[in-house]
C-alpha cells in the first residue's frame, strides 16, 4: 500500500468536497484522519524562508545556505485546500525537507525557525501528493525531487587577531587579578598560621 498518492490541483479540489462532507458529519473524525498534502517547490519565497530556518537552527548567516528545492508537508483539511486553491496559505509551523550536503541525505526542518512566513498556493508547487502522514516527506523528496544537494558553507569567523605572515602571534595578556580575592596558596598559609599560633 503506498504511503502517498500523486495528485493534481483538480483532484485536490475534488478531495475538498469529500472532506467538507466528512467534517459536516463528524468534525472530530475528520481531524483524526492525519492526512497531509506534500508539495515540491523551488519557488524563491519558500526557498528564502527555508534558508532562513536552516540558518537559524544551525546558527549560520542566511547567505551561508544555498538550497535548490524543498518538499513541504501541509496538514490536509477542507480549509487548507480552500486556502491553497484561493488566496493562499501562510506557512508557519509546517515541516519541510531538503537534500542535505553531500553524504548527509535528506534533512527535515520546520518553518517555525523562519521569521519570514510565505503565503503559498498550489501554483507554487511542481509536484503534489496526498499522504497518510508527514513521515514520508523525505521519501517523497528523494523520489520526486531533483536531488540537488544543499550548499552550506559557513563564513570564516576569526577568534584571534590576524598577524603578518612569518610574524609571531601576539602574546596573550594575562587576565588581571580581581581585587579582594585571595589565592588558594594564601588561604592555606592563613589556615596553618591560625592553627599553629
Amino acid at each position: 500500500m503506498p504511503y502517498y498518492v500523486d495528485v493534481t490541483s483538480e483532484r485536490l479540489s475534488n478531495i475538498r468536497e469529500g472532506l467538507t462532507l466528512i467534517e459536516q458529519v463528524d468534525r472530530d473524525a475528520a481531524n483524526n484522519l492525519d492526512l497531509y498534502v506534500y508539495g515540491i517547490t523551488s519557488d524563491p519565497q519558500i526557498i528564502d524562508a527555508a534558508k532562513e530556518a536552516i540558518a537559524d537552527s544551525e546558527e549560520l548567516d542566511e547567505s551561508d545556505v544555498q538550497v535548490a528545492e524543498v518538499a513541504v508537508a501541509i496538514p490536509l483539511s477542507s480549509d487548507t485546500i480552500y486556502y491553497l486553491t484561493g488566496s493562499g496559505l501562510i506557512l508557519r509551523r509546517e515541516d519541510f525537507t531538503y537534500q542535505g550536503r553531500q553524504g548527509e541525505g535528506v534533512r527535515t526542518q520546520t518553518f517555525a525557525f523562519s521569521h519570514y512566513h510565505p503565503r503559498v498556493t498550489l501554483n507554487n508547487f511542481s509536484k503534489l501528493a496526498v499522504a497518510s502522514s508527514d513521515a514520508w516527506l523525505d521519501d517523497f523528496l528523494k523520489r520526486e525531487g531533483s536531488n540537488t544537494p544543499a550548499q552550506i558553507t559557513p563564513n570564516v569567523r576569526r577568534t584571534e587577531e590576524a598577524t603578518q605572515p612569518g610574524a609571531p602571534a601576539p602574546a596573550a595578556t594575562p587576565a588581571p587579578q580581581t581585587p579582594g580575592r585571595t589565592s588558594s596558596l594564601k588561604i592555606s598559609e592563613l589556615v596553618e598560621k591560625f592553627f599553629l599560633d
